[in-house]
């Protein structure tokens, strides 16, 4: 194995770790933090429904994001390597800033700039379509949110027994868990090993086992303080609101993944969280709002930036 493959190797662990160590808390977070499930019981559930994810449904995303921007041919090893290591400094860049931003998006603003760097054609048919995900996805997170938290509502208070309703919250919990870490799979997973699958490196099951190895690492290293914040923030809604949250942003997720569109899994589920504090009564922080369509902006653009600034920098070394 060369160098190249390796540092493309690297790079894709590299972004799937992260998405691990911090999007994860999304999927188990809830649980955790209300105690149904350890830290260690939570990471092997995200762990066995990320690999189901991404080996039986991971193929569709990594076709769109690795064959459906630029054609199959202009995206080489060189071009995979910028693309994610574009991505991932990014990424980087924004977590240590504190600003929230999607991985899926700085992936894609990835292969559109190694893209235009050769002038490869790019599919905006295409890009048009996984903008307009990105932007209907959380709010489609909100509206099935508030369907099953009303729905779920009503079941709970004609429950009379403390314990089934007891017993009822934890099976939601882990439940709606679990559909999450499935759909990290399908299309998280998928985001960060695309590129490797569209320079004909590896094939979809391959790479979304390799994916979702390295998120499963990530999420059993780094993920124990974001996870236990985000279950704290969560579960203050109330069980319930929690639940209809992290299902409906998984509901979300499962028809993007249906049309192999690239969709932000953070952002849904704070579409569900939004909506659910909504119908609850709970005031919502315009701020929260603000930061997402600006992470929708900046991200891809940015990563666009940097994948063109790498490009002519990897030039200069005749390493492309």
């Amino acid at each position: 194995m060369d160098g190249l493959a390796i540092a493309a190797i690297a790079v894709a662990f590299y972004i799937a770790w992260n998405i691990g160590s911090n999007d994860s808390a999304n999927a188990m977070g809830t649980a955790v933090g209300a105690g149904i499930l350890s830290f260690r019981q939570a990471t092997l559930t995200i762990a066995i429904f990320v690999l189901m994810g991404a080996y039986l449904k991971g193929y569709k995303v990594m076709k769109t994001v690795g064959k459906g921007i630029v054609p199959e041919g202009y995206l080489t090893m060189e071009m995979a390597v910028i693309a994610l290591l574009a991505a991932g400094i990014w990424v980087t860049v924004a977590t240590v800033r504190g600003l929230p931003v999607s991985t899926t998006q700085a992936i894609v603003g990835g292969v559109i700039g190694v893209g235009l760097a050769v002038e490869a054609p790019i599919n905006w048919y295409t890009l048009i379509k996984i903008a307009s995900a990105w932007v209907i996805s959380p709010i489609l997170s909100g509206v099935l949110a508030i369907f099953l938290y009303k729905f779920y509502s009503r079941v709970i208070s004609s429950i009379k027994s403390v314990s089934t309703i007891e017993a009822l919250y934890e099976a939601l919990a882990v439940l709606g868990g679990s559909y999450m870490a499935f759909n990290f799979g399908t299309n998280e997973v998928a985001n960060a090993s695309g590129p490797l699958v569209g320079a004909g490196f590896m094939g979809p099951k391959v790479a979304g086992i390799f994916g979702a190895i390295a998120l499963s690492i990530g999420a059993l290293t780094f993920s124990y303080a974001v996870m236990h914040t985000v279950g704290k923030r969560i579960t203050a809604l109330g069980p319930v609101s929690a639940f209809a949250a992290q299902f409906g942003s998984a509901m979300a997720v499962s028809l993007a993944n249906i049309f192999g569109l690239p969709v932000s899994s953070s952002q849904s589920i704070v579409g569900g969280v939004i909506g659910v504090g909504l119908i609850a009564g709970e005031k919502v922080d315009k701020s929260v709002i603000k930061d997402i369509v600006f992470g929708w902006v900046a991200t891809p653009l940015t990563a666009i930036f940097i994948a063109l600034g790498i490009f002519k920098a990897f030039s200069v070394f005749g390493l492309v």
